[in-house]
């Protein structure tokens, strides 16, 4: 059997940029600048990267059907993001996002939209059932319905289904329930503050130990500047793989974490390594904070080989390895 594709599953937003000089203390005052708005949103920017690097990608969200939400959608398309899984819910708000750049880093502002759920039909059940990936947030996932399943019992299925579960845990801001949900994963995405916390005072190799006796293939910790390391089932978690950073001339981080995320699940399908996809990663995300939105890391394979070029970094094994792959449009089913 053949699994195509991976479904993103979660938010697109109009992002509202301001600037500030310093950012403010609780109570205290600051002028902003505003820049233009521009089209974002953490699981759409991951699947409009997916997309541009070459492989087939499907979006699925809740939004009403006005203005602004076909402009987002719009976008989406014509980025190579097929949206046809999307549903709509007119109670619910625009979906907008207000980003605040100051000191080399943002602040991210969410306002709620309302009460947004993820209603799958078996139409668009069986669509994740025999998609390669299901590529979400934690928040996302808690919104996932199925006639009378929970979010874990939706996951459980597709994952026995075969369906592969990419979870981008960013800072881990976990509620009740959530490590059920992680428990469901096979390639965890998590920042160095989300890991910290993931942690629970535990050492990073037991923690890493105990994700992978979990069902985890791999867990990759995100560090900035610092690059990454990649913890896999199978390998000493005492001895990850560690792919150090790049130096960027650093103009907005919003989009990096979710370009780094899906180029590296694009490597891992197309080479199988953990180790050159932990590297492709990083000079797509690396790239994507050089210019401004969050769509700066949306890109092609050669685009970011040559930033990885430019930075003085070996791409050789990459080079080959991402140009003589099998086509990303179709990879064995694994499980």
């Amino acid at each position: 059997m053949t699994r195509a594709g991976t479904v993103f599953v979660g938010d697109v937003a109009l992002d509202e940029y301001f600037t500030a000089e310093s950012w403010p203390a609780l109570g205290d005052k600051a002028w902003l600048d505003p820049l233009p708005a521009v089209v974002g949103g953490m699981i759409a920017n991951a699947a409009s990267v997916h997309a541009a690097l070459g492989a087939p990608t499907r979006f699925l969200t809740t939004m009403n059907d006005g203005a602004i939400s076909q402009r987002l959608l719009s976008d989406l398309e014509t980025g190579g993001v097929d949206t046809g899984l999307c549903l709509v819910d007119n109670e619910l708000a625009d979906s907008r996002c207000l980003i605040f750049l100051s000191g080399g880093q943002h602040v991210v502002l969410t306002p709620r939209i309302g009460d947004q759920r993820f209603e799958l039909d078996a139409e668009r059940f069986q669509v994740l059932s025999a998609a390669r990936s299901l590529y979400s947030s934690i928040g996302d996932l808690r919104r996932l319905r199925h006639g009378a399943l929970t979010p874990l019992e939706i996951l459980r299925a597709l994952r026995a289904s075969g369906t592969r579960i990419v979870l981008d845990l960013d800072v881990a801001d976990l509620e009740p329930g959530d490590l059920e949900l992680i428990g469901t994963v096979d390639l965890l995405f998590v920042n160095r503050i989300g890991f910290d916390r993931l942690r629970a005072g535990r050492s990073a190799s037991d923690c890493a130990g105990a994700l992978i006796a979990g069902g985890l293939s791999h867990l990759v910790v995100t560090r900035d500047a610092d690059g990454c390391i990649v913890y896999s089932a199978g390998a000493p978690t005492a001895t990850p793989i560690s792919v150090a950073g790049i130096a960027a001339d650093v103009v907005d981080v919003t989009g990096a974490g979710d370009a780094f995320c899906s180029a590296f699940l694009f490597a891992l399908d197309r080479t199988a390594d953990a180790g050159l996809a932990a590297l492709f990663a990083n000079g797509a995300g690396a790239r994507a904070t050089e210019a401004h939105g969050a769509r700066s890391g949306v890109a092609g394979v050669g685009d970011v080989i040559r930033y990885l070029e430019v930075a003085g970094v070996d791409t050789a094994a990459l080079n080959l390895a991402l140009t003589t792959a099998p086509s990303a449009t179709s990879t064995p089913d694994s499980h």
